[in-house]
């Protein structure tokens, strides 16, 4: 009879520790969307500053700036879209951006590539101010949804 209490409590911990764990993975994601908006944003500038100064082949600029968190985009010019952004936890108004993005990217001169990028500078600076404010509002949400399921099971089965 004791046996089976300890074993009824431990399945219960460990279901208590599985909702709250998927409740802080999915705040997880929204803090990683935020990271990689971030990142992009700062890889648009730097692929600004490049383009104005040097005068090599798009498709060069983007493989040679594209750092290690940004490995994926290394591929985005053979159009893999899909399977790369479905690994940056984006959202679907951040996957159009994206694909839009790449697949106008070098199709102009340099004043065109330009005004571009700045303007996906901004459609992603707005971008990146909602996801401050998904963290802000969604990943306490999560946090405690998951929480609170995880002790609602516990009490049921108690």
């Amino acid at each position: 009879m004791v046996n089976k209490l300890i074993l009824k409590y431990i399945g219960l911990f460990f279901a208590f520790t599985f909702f709250t764990s998927i409740g802080f993975y999915m705040s997880y994601k929204l803090q990683r969307r935020r990271k990689y908006l971030s990142t992009i944003l700062l890889f648009l500038n730097r692929l600004q500053a490049t383009i104005t100064f040097r005068k090599d082949d798009i498709e060069e600029i983007v493989f040679n700036l594209a750092d290690d968190e940004l490995a994926p985009l290394k591929n985005a010019e053979n159009n893999y879209y899909e399977k790369i952004i479905e690994n940056l936890n984006f959202n679907n108004k951040d996957r159009e951006l994206l694909s839009s993005f790449f697949k106008d990217l070098g199709t102009t001169d340099i004043d065109g590539e330009l005004s571009h990028i700045k303007m996906y500078q901004e459609l992603f600076s707005e971008q990146y101010k909602l996801s401050k404010e998904d963290i802000k509002n969604k990943g306490k949400l999560y946090r405690m949804l998951g929480l609170f399921l995880g002790l609602a099971f516990v009490v049921l089965f108690i």
